[in-house]
């Protein structure tokens, strides 16, 4: 697997391992559950994959999944991922479809997605459905004779952006905030110590109200005039130093809340890549803040880490 989790690439939610390849025709069973137990083995030691195939086939009987061109999409959302898993089985000889008078099925893209994860699977879907339209794609997928020419192919197709990116695919996780009761000299300690620039305040139940930055933190603590002192600082008379002494000492005692920047680039775990690049880009902002319905902030997006996403092979 790649380690790439967060991206829609479709190379990154599956291995050449994840590819089965079989000359003979199984049945419909048999298809699902070799395709399965392929995942299970990869990737869910100890699961049973029994209740797995049996919601794939329930999938199925209410309506299939043959998508055309002896492409079928057997898919269903379960409950206990914590990721999506995606398996391909290709069969040279056809498998008859259950469409009269459709093609033989050639390629069958298993897809198990966790149930809390709609957006996911649709996006998986919509990325699917995007690389089959290329032309030939079919035939070369069911022509390849391993696992490792099925990547080579995907990642080759990878090459151009996708439209579907979302900020779920691009945010990385919250690992430094700060709450809102907490002081400013909190927000100075972090600064100094962790090589940011900003950071997010959220409130006990975890949502956001705010960011505090660091050029304008400094701003709070220089006193009227003293940047015109900064080229002779050591003729710095002693009042405007205790100035700044003091403004410092108030900083344990002044709640970061109280210097807050409010006006903040937010978005929605599925807000499309393209949206949240024009708001950075006309906030002139560098970070943009996913929120959950609840208005939790679940993710941060920096432009470093945009643009690592965007342009990752």
């Amino acid at each position: 697997m790649g380690t790439e989790t967060n991206s829609v690439y479709l190379s990154s939610f599956f291995s050449a391992a994840d590819v089965v390849i079989e000359h003979g025709v199984p049945s419909g069973f048999n298809l699902v559950h070799a395709l399965v137990g392929r995942l299970a083995a990869n990737h869910l030691p100890g699961v049973d994959p029994s209740p797995i195939v049996n919601a794939v086939l329930q999938r199925e009987r209410a309506s299939h999944t043959v998508v055309g061109e002896g492409v079928a999409l057997p898919h269903a959302r379960i409950e206990g991922l914590t990721r999506p898993y995606l398996a391909l089985g290709i069969y040279p000889a056809g498998i008859p479809s259950p469409e009269e008078g459709g093609a033989p099925v050639r390629l069958v893209f298993l897809l198990l997605v966790p149930e809390s994860q709609p957006a996911r699977y649709l996006q998986i879907l919509r990325a699917l459905a995007n690389l089959l339209r290329e032309p030939g794609m079919t035939d070369r997928l069911a022509a390849v004779t391993s696992g490792e020419e099925v990547m080579q192919l995907l990642r080759r197709s990878e090459r151009r952006l996708p439209d579907y990116l979302c900020a779920d695919d691009v945010m990385d996780p919250v690992t430094l905030s700060l709450r809102s009761a907490e002081p400013l000299s909190a927000a100075l300690d972090l600064f100094m110590t962790q090589q940011v620039t900003e950071l997010p305040i959220v409130d006990e139940a975890g949502r956001l109200v705010g960011t505090v930055d660091s050029r304008a933190l400094l701003g709070c603590f220089i006193p009227t005039g003293f940047r015109r002192l900064f080229p002779t600082l050591q003729h710095t008379p002693a009042p405007t130093m205790g100035v700044l002494a003091e403004r410092l000492r108030e900083a344990s005692r002044t709640r970061v809340t109280e210097d807050m920047n409010t006006d903040v680039c937010t978005c929605q775990p599925e807000t499309p890549a393209k949206e949240i690049a024009a708001d950075l880009a006309e906030r002139n902002a560098t970070h943009c803040y996913v929120l959950d319905g609840d208005h939790r902030l679940v993710g941060i997006i920096t432009l470093s880490g945009f643009f690592r996403r965007l342009l990752k092979d």
